[in-house]
């Protein structure tokens, strides 16, 4: 109809003018019209509502990446079309990789005895989620490609990657030495006494990047969002911005998660700091997707670590001096210039 139309019309020129807006209420919408289900609504005691919840959540995780691929063919649509073997050739390898990295993660935590079977079927299709991402590298959207052109072209010193890779557990580690000086105690961190400790942080390192903060997020919060905002804004702010809209994406999280002051520990009074990382290592490597990806996977990844190198007052004070150490160094209040990678531009 004449009418929906008109309307469809008026919202794409909103979008096209207000992209950035759009992109968090998207991202944020999809999260809580998903993850809220799981959490109230779907049976979690019955398979049925188990694996519809689990395909839900897969989802809402994504949420940043979905966001910011549909803001961004919205604004840059298709004007080209590649040949799907040519897409075939990410998305093949990608799902299958993806597929064992999810079914690894799964039976971290299925009961013994539960044949491999279920978790190879509930990892097909969510398998498809970074397989899809990926193979959008190639997409008939100029806008796409170049959202994405990271992920197939990394960029940057490789020394910015060894620091997302290891900020975290450097600064746990040293936390822990520095907490074990001056309680008196044995100054090296006591070993966890699982044999399997080392797999399961590999195993969950790989899951995170691909699933569950890595490539599902960072397409979006940095890939799309912080780009755009350092064309209007200083790195510093950019990163005030990106916290609290993703302090607000990460309530249904939280919910489950915290349930205690833990969570102003963590969102109100670390996330910041932590944001800031995220920015100056996005900036660092001229705007790579896989470095943010890397650095929200090592972070992450620490939690199985919680046993040997737990979070610690002495840690956090230390990351909280990097972040400043970083802001005053690199003079994060000063806007990039138009002209760096980490920043949109019109091409």
């Amino acid at each position: 109809p004449p009418k929906y139309g008109i309307m469809k019309q008026t919202l794409k020129v909103l979008i096209v003018k207000n992209p950035v807006e759009y992109f968090f209420a998207l991202a944020i919408a999809i999260s809580f019209a998903t993850l809220f289900p799981v959490i109230y609504v779907i049976p979690n005691d019955r398979t049925a509502g188990q694996i519809f919840g689990y395909y839900l959540s897969a989802i809402g995780t994504y949420s940043p990446a979905i966001a910011g691929i549909l803001i961004t063919r919205i604004i840059n649509p298709v004007t080209g079309r590649n040949p799907v073997g040519q897409r075939l050739v990410i998305a093949l390898p990608v799902w299958i990789v993806a597929i064992i990295i999810n079914v690894a993660n799964l039976r971290l935590t299925a009961p013994q005895g539960v044949p491999l079977i279920g978790p190879i079927i509930l990892s097909l299709p969510v398998a498809l989620l970074p397989a899809w991402v990926m193979s959008l590298v190639l997409s008939g959207s100029a806008g796409i490609r170049k959202m994405l052109v990271t992920l197939l072209k990394p960029g940057g010193r490789i020394l910015y990657y060894l620091i997302a890779l290891l900020t975290f557990p450097v600064l746990n580690f040293t936390g822990v030495l520095i907490t074990n000086i001056l309680k008196g105690s044995p100054i090296l961190p006591g070993s966890a006494q699982n044999p399997d400790l080392g797999p399961t942080v590999i195993i969950t390192f790989f899951a995170v990047l691909l699933f569950s903060g890595g490539l599902n997020e960072e397409t979006g919060w940095r890939g799309f969002a912080q780009k755009r905002l350092q064309a209007r804004y200083s790195p510093l702010v950019t990163a005030v911005i990106l916290w609290f809209l993703m302090v607000i994406w990460h309530i249904p999280n939280d919910l489950v998660q915290y349930h205690n002051s833990g969570y102003l520990l963590i969102r109100i009074g670390m996330y910041p700091f932590i944001t800031i990382m995220f920015t100056w290592i996005f900036i660092k490597t001229n705007g790579n997707i896989w470095a943010v990806a890397i650095f929200h996977a090592s972070m992450n990844s620490m939690n199985p670590m919680m046993g040997i190198l737990p979070i610690t007052t002495a840690g956090n004070v230390l990351l909280i001096l990097f972040a400043i150490t970083v802001v005053v160094a690199d003079r994060m209040w000063l806007r990039l210039p138009e002209d760096h990678p980490a920043v949109y531009h019109e091409t």
